[in-house]
């Protein structure tokens, strides 16, 4: 079940829902878990992705790029 981010409109407390995406849909669960506030708007962040695979040998992963102060090498992210 995904769990989504939302700010109150009212407090500005952050809090988190876990909803199926039907609930979601629907309306459900978007209530301030501080003040009970219906005014709340959806937070979005940002996720990492892991850019490579698992070595079939000894399962480890191998990246697609070295990534450090000067951007991800040859995954091509800057």
């Amino acid at each position: 079940m995904p769990s989504y981010e939302f700010t109150c409109q009212d407090c500005g407390a952050a809090f988190e829902v876990r909803l199926s995406m039907s609930a979601y849909a629907s309306g459900e669960g978007r209530v301030c878990s501080r003040c009970g506030s219906t005014r709340v708007e959806r937070a979005y962040t940002t996720v990492n992705v892991l850019i490579g695979g698992r070595s079939p040998s000894d399962g480890s992963w191998s990246g697609g790029g070295s990534c450090g102060s000067g951007g991800c090498g040859s995954g091509g992210f800057t």
